[in-house]
C-alpha cells in the first residue's frame, strides 16, 4: 500500500515537474520570438528613416541649387513643392514608425537629431550651408551606427 502511494506521488511529482519545465520552455521560446520580432521591426524602421532623410535632404539640395542658380525669383512649381512636402512627410511617418518600434531614449534622441539637422538644411543661409550639411551628414551617420548596434546587439 505504501509502495503504491509512493508510486502515485512520484508520478504526480513527475507530472508537475514536466509541466513546469514545459511552461519555462514555452515562456523562453515566446520571449525569444518577441525579441526577434522587435529586432526585425527595428531593422526595418531605422533604414526607412535613413532613406526618408536622404530623400528629404535631396529635395532641400535641389531647392538650394535653384537658389544658387539665381532662380529664387521663380516661384515654386506645384510639382517641386509637392515633392518637398512629400519628402518631409515621409520623414515624419518614418519617425512615427520608429517611435512605435522602440522606446530606447538614445536611439530616439539620435533619430530626432538627424531629423532636426535634415529639416534645418533647407532654411540655412548660404554662409552656413556647408556647416548645416555637415551636421546633417554627421547626425545621419550617428543614427546609422547606433541603429546597427541595436539591431545586431
Amino acid at each position: 500500500m505504501i509502495a503504491t502511494l509512493v508510486a502515485v506521488l512520484g508520478t504526480l511529482a513527475g507530472t508537475i515537474v514536466a509541466g513546469f519545465m514545459q511552461h519555462v520552455t514555452t515562456t523562453r521560446t515566446t520571449r525569444a520570438a518577441t525579441a526577434e520580432q522587435r529586432r526585425r521591426a527595428l531593422a526595418d524602421a531605422i533604414p526607412a528613416l535613413l532613406a526618408a532623410l536622404v530623400r528629404h535632404r535631396e529635395q532641400q539640395y535641389l531647392k538650394i541649387v535653384a537658389r544658387r542658380d539665381g532662380l529664387t525669383d521663380t516661384p515654386d512649381t506645384p510639382d517641386t513643392r509637392q515633392a518637398r512636402y512629400a519628402a518631409r512627410s515621409q520623414v515624419t511617418s518614418a519617425m512615427d514608425t520608429l517611435h512605435m518600434t522602440t522606446t530606447d531614449p538614445v536611439l530616439l534622441t539620435l533619430a530626432q537629431e538627424a531629423v532636426n539637422a535634415a529639416m534645418a538644411l533647407g532654411d540655412a543661409p548660404e554662409s552656413e550651408l556647408d556647416a548645416a550639411g555637415l551636421r546633417a551628414r554627421v547626425a545621419h551617420t550617428a543614427l546609422r551606427t547606433a541603429g546597427a548596434e541595436h539591431v545586431y546587439a
